[in-house]
């Protein structure tokens, strides 16, 4: 009886904790990461007897939990993966609808500053069209601003969302270290696991994946070590390594990821490379500063080459036109290693804008010499010089380094940033209207009484910084292949007998012309000539100009003596329309000195003697081509500075060969390629997710039609069982009525 009664108890003991399994299975089959149990039974060692070996029912051995740890590496890899792009494609949205939008992004602004620009070229003295292009610059600016501080409150978004990150990541990792500990102190975890500890610590595992790609190392004793993608650690056993969320070694305006206690510049940034964390880095180091710093570009482009211009021209008051904008400058950040007590610094200066590169710059110090690394590309722009060397490769990105303080100390290291802030701090330096520089600052003309073939250019200024740029320059032919340049009004000559190319550019004081044609060289091998008009009455004959003065700038006017009698005559400036002088006595041989020149008229000596009568002409002028370059003084509807800059808007000039709208549709194009490249990789990920959630829950998910199933089988054994202790008592009671009778 007891044998039975053994077997039955063990049968009902054995079904009724399947029942409990799979009780617990349907319970929990809506919990996230848990995994189907079910109850283990084996066979109990059987009794001998002398007819064999008799069963002694059924043991409970485990219940066991359906695990399969590949496939749980692989859906804790993939979750990493698709938390990445998750948010790379959240943050990438957020930039295409800020750079794209037609109400928001730059396009527009651009457009109507440089229509404006053209209407202004149109009407260059109006004060109203200068007013209206003012306004659109500073609409221009603002907008700039706006979006460089939108871009700068992304920026802010992604450090704030790193450092909730980081505080998660240490959540879990004190707790999956909690669960370790639990296990370990387990006594027979190897025969008995505690299964919803295990899918507890599971679930912990998956939800830190999202936030850090993790590699995942048994022990022995039931424990898991946890470790990053470098293999930092971050659960060893039982003891948890906390991160801390800290300002870059480079960049304080940057925020990354050390594990706590580590010392300053210990970042694990180029270690995390997936989860939610990798994605923030990945977005702000491939897309965010790329943006940023092409935006930075612009403005700093936009600036220097439109102040250059700028500063070519005349305002309406007659002054050389002055910087429109002002633009950021390039910053030097020391490393938080550096030396302390030597403390070296540096500045950096925008040499040329147009070799601009968006990219920073690793600078490292040996204690001899320096190493320069352009980030964007990890090209190495110096392996090693000094610091003159330096800036000659730094000068063709468009920079210039200038330590202003402290010392330096082997292994000092610093971050250029080339652009990153040139487009917080633009702003409209002018306001006044009357300050816009439309005009061009000179005009040049040719003599009037010139008589080769010959023309001159209206002239362009190339160095707005020369003080002799208005100066008033003759440029004298005194054969049909040399000439002269003379400064008439500092009275030099800047050259002398300098060779005649047709159309090749002359360039002195601060501008540039180009003269093409034949011209006519002096004959008489003086600047000027004086002819008696071929319909005097009078015989007199004038004396070939002596010249007084070369630098008089009027000494190739063209000048008629006029005899109004015998005795008296005028002096009359044919060039410029005016009278010298009018009824000047005449005495033959006397000196007539004017602009520079003196002649004299004589009676004719020949009998009969005759003197100069009423209404005799004589007339001085220059005696070979000649062209002047002055100031354009009052030239207030000179809009060809207005030209010149509304060429800007197509130059292509900066960053490679973009004109001002090329860099922002580049940094556009760039973000839409790096959406479309994420949003495709992202639909890739979740598909691996979904297949190894699939896989997961066909191998440890609870199916509710297969536990019912089990329910109804283990509810029937039960009973089954409760019907074999049945027939045992009655058994025994049988036997024990039969004793007692």
């Amino acid at each position: 009886m007891v044998d039975i009664l053994r077997t039955a108890v063990s049968g009902l003991m054995a079904f009724r904790a399947a029942m409990s399994a799979t009780g617990h299975n349907v319970a929990n089959v809506n919990t996230p990461y848990y995994s189907r149990q079910r109850v283990e039974l084996g066979t109990p060692l059987p009794e001998k007897h002398s007819y064999g070996y008799m069963g002694r029912g059924v043991d409970i051995e485990s219940v066991a939990r359906s695990y399969d740890d590949f496939v749980m590496k692989q859906l804790r890899g993939h979750s990493s993966g698709v938390s990445q792009y998750e948010k790379l494609n959240d943050l990438t949205g957020q930039m295409s609808a800020l750079l794209g939008d037609t109400d928001v992004g730059l396009t527009p602004d651009l457009e109507a500053f440089f229509g404006s620009l053209q209407d202004l070229a149109d009407a260059p003295a109006s004060i109203t069209a200068r007013q209206v292009f003012l306004d659109e610059a500073q609409t221009l600016t603002t907008r700039i601003q706006d979006i460089d501080s939108a871009l700068s409150s992304l920026r802010d978004s992604v450090d704030t969302s790193i450092r909730n990150a980081v505080t998660t990541i240490n959540d879990l990792t004190a707790g999956i270290a909690q669960i370790n500990r639990d296990i370990a102190q387990a006594p027979d975890f190897a025969t008995n696991p505690p299964n919803d500890l295990l899918d507890n610590r599971d679930r912990m595992l998956v939800d830190l994946s999202k936030l850090v790609g993790i590699q995942v190392v048994n022990q022995d004793d039931g424990s898991l070590n946890i470790f990053m993608g470098g293999g930092q650690p971050l659960v060893v056993g039982v003891n948890a390594y906390s991160l801390e969320a800290v300002e870059s070694g480079f960049d304080p305006q940057e925020i990354t990821v050390r594990l706590q206690g580590q010392a300053e510049g210990s970042d694990l940034e180029r270690y995390i490379t997936s989860g939610e964390l990798g994605g923030y880095f990945e977005f702000r180091r491939t897309i965010l500063n790329p943006a940023q710093d092409g935006l930075g570009l612009l403005a700093m482009g936009l600036a220097e080459t439109f102040n250059d211009q700028h500063e070519k021209g005349m305002n309406l008051d007659g002054e050389l036109g002055s910087a429109l904008f002002n633009a950021g400058s390039p910053q030097v950040w020391p490393h938080t290693k550096n030396d302390a007590t030597s403390a070296a610094t540096f500045t950096a200066t925008v040499t040329d804008s147009t070799k601009l590169v968006r990219s920073d710059y690793e600078i490292l110090y040996d204690g001899a010499n320096y190493t320069a690394t352009r980030l964007s590309d990890n090209q190495t722009i110096l392996a090693s010089g000094n610091l003159a060397a330096l800036n000659v490769e730094l000068d063709k990105q468009g920079l210039n380094l200038t330590p202003i303080s402290g010392s330096l100390t082997a292994g000092d290291r610093f971050l250029v940033q080339s652009t990153r802030n040139g487009a917080s701090s633009l702003d409209l330096r002018i306001t006044d209207p009357r300050k816009v520089a439309t005009a061009a600052p000179i005009i040049t003309n040719s003599q009037a009484d010139n008589v080769g073939s010959t023309s001159i250019s209206p002239g362009a200024v190339t160095d707005a910084a020369n003080s002799a740029l208005q100066n008033t320059v003759r440029i004298q032919f005194t054969s049909a292949n040399t000439f002269d340049v003379l400064d008439l009004t500092a009275g030099t000559a800047l050259a002398t007998n300098v060779g005649y190319v047709s159309g090749s550019p002359l360039t002195y004081n601060g501008w540039e012309v180009t003269i093409a044609g034949s011209p006519q060289g002096s004959v008489s091998g003086s600047p000027i000539t004086a002819a008696a008009d071929p319909a005097n009455v009078g015989t007199a004959a004038i004396a070939p100009p002596a010249v007084n003065d070369i630098y008089d700038a009027n000494l190739l006017n063209k000048i008629e003596i006029r005899f109004t009698s015998a005795t008296q005559f005028d002096v009359f400036d044919v060039t410029q329309g005016t009278t010298l002088a009018s009824g000047m006595s005449y005495t033959s041989g006397g000196n007539i000195t004017y602009n520079g020149w003196t002649t004299q008229i004589t009676d004719d000596p020949g009998p009969p003697s005759s003197t100069p009568q009423a209404g005799d002409i004589f007339q001085i002028k220059n005696d070979g081509d000649a062209f002047q370059i002055m100031n354009n003084q009052g030239g207030i509807g000179d809009n060809r500075n207005a030209l010149e800059l509304v060429k800007l808007e197509t130059k292509q000039q900066l960053m490679g060969g973009n004109n001002y709208r090329g860099v922002y549709s580049q940094m556009i194009a760039e973000v839409g390629a790096q959406g479309r490249r994420v949003e495709n990789t992202l639909v890739s990920q979740e598909a691996l997710l979904e297949q190894s959630t699939l896989t997961r829950e066909s191998i440890s998910g609870v199916n509710l039609d297969e536990e019912a199933a089990n329910l109804v089988r283990f509810q029937q054994a039960y009973e089954a069982a409760a019907q074999i202790i049945q027939t045992s008592n009655a058994l025994f009671s049988t036997l024990l009525e039969a004793v007692k009778g």
